[in-house]
């Protein structure tokens, strides 16, 4: 149930870990790009930026003074019994299942999470199932799924308007669960549920425990979608095609465009099909993270569901983890 509060109030907001997500990479821009969570919280106006916590003073000093917080203590026990509408976990992953556990002691109207939720799938299991028994909302950042492109998208496949899917093919660097678990988060939001069959090729371009894998999946119909690993050494690529019975979807640069391509006839041979040339427009993509802590002010609110929660999460870190234990498999063959 929302918590009650009125229409004109605004909701109290915990910032827990002072670094880029939470408001750095936004810090030197005042574009309409909304990157980071104190940007968006501060142009929604719904919501009050009461406190931050940080173990480095220096940090947290400066994102108090940059966004207008109105306390900074160092360590969440400072705050362990004041009340807040929203808790916003921007720490590293590491510290992740700590923290959680001490917001879920604490007076919290709501959790918004940073991905991946833990940095081990029984522990996301474990705070999964321990806010489902408190009734405590918990959000995961999957931008994507407030995307109102990859919504519609999502509607559009749901009704049949782009038929079966035929492949799906997922290129991506990064770690598997820093950046993989974006694009089968995605996969998942338009294909439903997934099975991991395989990992064929290990790329050590990031964190030693959260490489690279290639490898492939089957949605629920048999249909299977291939990851395939670049080197984020060299340079970041976050792509999806998605091939269906009527058409093809792309979403390229990553995520911030998407390409749809009817099937046409073909104009220079009689009798074949072809994909038209369509065009490349843009996503919501770039302002996503406004339009998550407006679903997160009308959850509070109103009880609207969340687009992405504890449970979807959980999905995308149970493949991460399955497909991590094939390569540790495969590596020790």
């Amino acid at each position: 149930m929302p918590m009650s509060s009125t229409a004109t109030s605004k909701l109290s907001v915990l910032i827990v870990g002072c670094g880029q997500i939470a408001g750095g990479y936004d810090a030197d821009h005042d574009d309409a790009l909304v990157r980071t969570h104190a940007k968006a919280l501060t142009r929604h106006g719904g919501f009050r930026l009461a406190a931050c916590v940080d173990p480095d003073a220096e940090r947290r000093g400066g994102f108090r003074r940059r966004w207008g917080v109105a306390e900074d203590f160092a360590g969440l026990d400072a705050v362990a019994e004041r009340r807040f509408d929203l808790a916003c976990l921007c720490s590293p992953p590491e510290f992740h299942a700590a923290q959680l556990d001490t917001l879920l002691a604490m007076d919290v109207g709501m959790v918004f999470c940073e991905k991946p939720l833990t940095a081990a799938i029984a522990e996301s299991r474990r705070l999964v199932a321990a806010y489902a028994a408190k009734g405590r909302p918990l959000a995961v950042n999957y931008l994507r799924r407030w995307d109102p492109a990859v919504a519609e998208l999502a509607a559009e496949i749901a009704a049949g308007h782009w038929g079966g899917l035929l492949s799906a093919e997922g290129l991506y660097t990064k770690g598997i669960f820093a950046n993989g678990s974006h694009l089968i988060d995605l996969a998942h939001c338009l294909l439903g549920p997934l099975a991991p069959r395989g990992v064929t090729r290990v790329v050590a371009d990031y964190l030693p425990h959260d490489p690279t894998l290639e490898g492939w999946l089957h949605t629920a119909t048999g249909a299977p979608l291939y990851l395939r690993a670049g080197d984020c050494r060299r340079f970041t690529v976050f792509e999806l095609d998605l091939l269906f019975e009527a058409g093809r979807v792309s979403f390229t640069e990553s995520g911030f465009t998407i390409r749809r391509r009817r099937v046409v006839p073909d104009a220079r041979f009689d009798g074949y099909r072809v994909l038209e040339a369509g065009e490349s427009r843009p996503t919501g993509l770039g302002t996503a993270m406004l339009d998550a802590v407006g679903n997160l002010h009308r959850h509070h609110l109103a009880g609207e569901p969340l687009a992405s929660t504890g449970v979807t999460a959980l999905a995308a870190h149970d493949i991460c983890a399955a497909l991590m234990g094939m390569a540790d498999d495969r590596r020790t063959q």
